[in-house]
């Protein structure tokens, strides 16, 4: 996993990288990047919240927000070695991890415009859908009100093309699977009480208060939620959900990321989170790479 810092055009050696983690997700910021490296001078001067910095094939630089100094437990030449803790995200969507600023409130909007509202004034969507509104008041986390605006469009946010894409989870399927695998290689996740927790039916009451709206669905032990103001298309849209399914270790497979469709016994899974993590022993311990996939069904 080659790692450039912009500004300076240095590609963290080897020797230098520790630890790496790139995840790609189905949520308002989908690609973030955990690295560790062994401190120096120069890196210290580098890597500072603010910086960008570029990670193999995606075009679209990554902005740290988050450096942390850490003293390892290992010694060398009779010295514990320091070492540099990063969280970097996608260029322009520091915004959308910090409480609003100000309000943003908006009608026949498209989630586009939610976005930079926001204050993620540098992020473009490739694949954009329409929102009736958008309301995100001072104080509160704008990716946990796009989450929620998300879910009453029954669509996700991911990555791809190296462009942020906001997808309808009827689109998501309609796909092609990048890989067909055998369901030994997936270890299941099957627990009816769980998928219980985590899908709901939901029900609202018209304007004149006389006529409850919403399919009242729910099985035994799985709850029923009341929404105001929404209409019978939202409320269908939120029982529309990615339960997980499986997970799934293999060789390092940079090529796939979070959005993407695969094949089991016919039937698909769309990967739900794609984590590639690449350990380099540069201080002792333990050297290799690896992807592990998340994978849930609709």
């Amino acid at each position: 996993m080659q790692i450039v810092i912009a500004a300076a055009n240095k590609l963290i050696s080897a020797s230098e990288l520790m630890l790496a983690t790139l995840r790609t997700d189905l949520v308002p910021v989908p690609v973030s990047l955990e690295f560790s490296v062994k401190a120096n001078r120069e890196l210290e001067e580098q890597l500072k919240p603010g910086a960008e910095i570029l990670v193999g094939d995606i075009s679209h630089p990554l902005e740290i927000v988050l450096v942390q100094p850490v003293k390892s437990q290992t010694i060398k030449d009779d010295r514990r070695i320091g070492a540099i803790s990063c969280i970097a995200v996608l260029s322009g969507c520091k915004k959308l991890l910090t409480h609003a600023e100000r309000a943003a409130i908006l009608e026949q909007t498209s989630f586009n415009s939610a976005i930079r509202a926001c204050g993620a004034k540098n992020i473009r969507l490739g694949d954009d859908l329409p929102l009736p509104e958008f309301i995100c008041l001072k104080g509160r986390l704008p990716t946990a009100r796009l989450a929620l605006y998300l879910q009453q469009e029954a669509a996700v946010i991911c990555f791809r093309s190296n462009k942020l894409c906001v997808l309808k989870l009827d689109a998501l399927f309609k796909q092609e699977a990048v890989m067909k695998l055998d369901p030994s290689e997936v270890h299941w996740l099957n627990s009816g009480q769980k998928e219980k927790l985590q899908k709901s039916s939901y029900v609202s009451v018209e304007q004149d208060g006389s006529t409850v709206i919403g399919d009242d669905t729910a099985t035994a032990g799985q709850a029923v939620i009341q929404k105001a103001g929404l209409d019978a298309r939202q409320l269908k849209n939120l029982e529309k959900v990615l339960l997980p399914r499986g997970v799934l270790h293999r060789s390092l497979s940079m090529q796939l990321s979070a959005g993407m469709l695969v094949e089991i016994n016919q039937t698909k899974y769309v990967i739900l989170t794609a984590a590639h993590q690449v350990e380099t022993g540069a201080v002792g311990g333990n050297v290799g790479s690896a992807t592990k996939l998340w994978l849930a069904s609709l």
